[in-house]
């Protein structure tokens, strides 16, 4: 061989060996690849059951939604000539038209930017790391009293959610899809006997691992599933046991990268697709392990995290989306984390038992000026299920805590009553049961930054859906209604502070027929009454007190016409 030849040979090894080089010490391994368009795409609008299921496609029909571009798959043709750089496919994402890419190979990578239909490919995380009895029907209990709940009887009355659970609504036929981190145990504790008995998991997968193990790493997704689906009378029960699940592990417990978020988008797209009626996500992003990444409180606008990009799509679809603020409010970095800023969403904050908010919920608003939280709830000591705890006195099957604090846990118990208000009024959209939602709620007529618009009251919200409250409720004296009633009625009130009230009810003849105290709350309380239930027709005279003000209120029992 002539030397000049050889002199070629070795600089052209040189050369390509500091390139293996430079792709091997990158500190980064996975992209994610922005596609300009979705065209000459094999899938059609006019074909929607070729990506959508029955069930999706039913809500998209219920509530008048068309199927629009987003909808579509990224396009496979697309993904193949990725793949075929060399480069690793991950998730794709149609919402936002990416797909996550994984390489140690820099001219592959840069084989992928080249490509005609590719905007950008951009680092999105770094290397991985080194990682050293029959059970009951929640429908079968014959009486819903406090006991039923257990511990968590007081994050439930504190909503009056008993409400809609005494009348039958515990969110059976609702779909909740559930991001979270794992599900430790999950299946092995007794109070999520019924959940697995009567096969309420829907489908479970591990967008992190790329398989379907999710009951492994994490005791998070355990604690805020109990929130929801616990079951086991006398020591606690969720905010909608009758609910269905999919559970989506989506958060890298190892690490904090914007591919999370990406998981975020295609779970909340599988959501979608299977027909799931609710997501409920007790995760947050705002700083990350490399500060690159990092967001600014500008980026909290509803469009520009990932995950808040998604969210507001999936409100779009006919979804709703509960998330949680954030627990950032003693942090520098004080304000609501993605998510929470999604347009279209319900973003849930935290108090404790009080309603006092507490210090460390993130705080509003949204960059862009919008309301956030939009509303509140019990979110320090909140009742949990820990599986890594034991309790004695629990036989060491279950292991309820105190130690449930942070908008993790206000978030699905939220999400729980919303799905029992959604089965009763299923055939109204997500727009408008939120927005009753925030009607309903204990600062409805003064929200800001700290509570949104309050504590919600889904008894009021229930009323304000079934069109039996008033137009306005900024009420200047308790309400009655139905009045005329044939069996119950109900009292509602509106007051800016907590307050004990003493209730008696008089016939004609002015003989005391009935009477009771009751502590109500801040904000809207409605107190159904069922004790003329078997008294005779006619007049009667309602006597309320509190704080030496009486009030006295008619009321007309008369019989229902058939």
């Amino acid at each position: 061989m002539h030397t000049w030849l050889k002199s070629l040979g070795a600089l052209i090894f040189f050369y390509w060996w500091i390139e293996q080089i430079h792709a091997q010490t990158s500190s980064y391994r996975h992209y994610i690849v922005q596609l300009a368009d979705k065209n000459d795409s094999p899938y059609s609008l006019t074909q929607p059951e070729q990506y959508l299921s029955s069930r999706a496609l039913e809500r998209r029909q219920r509530y008048n939604i068309p199927i629009d571009e987003l909808d579509l798959p990224v396009n496979p043709h697309y993904l193949a000539q990725i793949a075929q750089t060399g480069v690793r496919l991950g998730y794709a994402s149609k919402w936002l038209n990416t797909v996550c890419i994984e390489t140690d190979d820099s001219m592959a990578l840069a084989a992928v930017r080249a490509l005609p239909f590719v905007v950008s490919a951009q680092p999105i995380a770094a290397r991985k790391k080194t990682r050293s009895s029959e059970p009951k029907l929640p429908h079968s209990t014959s009486s819903w009293s406090s006991d039923t709940y257990g511990l968590a009887w007081h994050q439930l009355h504190m909503l009056h959610g008993h409400v809609l659970h005494q009348a039958g609504y515990r969110g059976r036929d609702i779909h909740i899809a559930l991001m979270d981190a794992g599900w430790y145990n999950t299946p092995y504790l007794d109070v999520f006997d019924s959940l697995f008995a009567y096969q309420k998991v829907l489908g479970t997968w591990n967008f992190v691992d790329g398989n379907d193990s999710v009951y492994i790493r994490s005791t998070h997704g355990t604690s805020v599933l109990s929130t929801i689906s616990a079951f086991l009378p006398n020591v606690m029960t969720g905010t909608a046991p009758e609910a269905s699940v999919y559970l989506f592990l989506t958060e890298d417990v190892y690490s904090e990268y914007p591919i999370e978020e990406h998981n975020w988008a295609v779970a909340a797209e599988r959501a979608d697709s299977l027909g799931a009626d609710i997501i409920s996500s007790s995760l947050g992003y705002s700083l990350f392990d490399d500060p690159a990444f990092d967001y600014s409180y500008a980026d909290m606008n509803g469009q520009t995290a990932l995950s808040s990009r998604a969210a507001s799509i999936a409100a779009t679809r006919g979804m709703i989306v509960c998330s949680s603020a954030g627990n950032s409010g003693l942090d520098p970095w004080h304000y609501i984390t993605a998510p929470a800023d999604a347009d279209g969403i319900l973003t849930v904050g935290a108090t404790d038992s009080t309603a006092t908010i507490t210090a460390f919920s993130s705080r509003g608003p949204t960059a862009d000026g919008r309301i956030k939280p939009d509303v509140v709830a019990l979110g320090i000591k909140t009742r949990v299920i820990d599986p890594a705890l034991q309790d004695p006195s629990l036989n060491g099957t279950n292991s309820i805590t105190y130690r449930g604090s942070g908008t993790s846990f206000s978030n699905p118990i939220v999400a729980g009553l919303v799905a029992c208000l959604w089965q009763k009024h299923r055939h109204l959209p997500p727009p408008v049961i939120l927005d009753a939602i925030r009607r309903s709620a204990s600062r409805s007529f003064a929200p800001d930054d700290s509570f949104g618009f309050g504590v919600p009251n889904f008894a009021v919200a229930d009323l304000i859906l079934s069109g039996q409250a008033p137009a306005s409720l900024q009420l200047n004296q308790p309400l009655l209604y139905p009045n005329p009633f044939s069996t119950s009625f109900g009292i509602l009130s509106y007051d800016t502070a907590a307050f004990d009230m003493n209730m008696e009810i008089y016939d004609i003849t002015g003989r005391k027929i009935y009477a009771a105290e009751f502590s109500l709350a801040a904000g809207f309380n409605y107190l159904p009454v069922h004790a003329l239930q078997t008294a005779a027709n006619g007049p009667y005279l309602l006597r309320l007190q509190r704080a030496g003000h009486v009030q006295l209120l008619r009321l007309i029992k008369q019989s229902t016409r058939h």
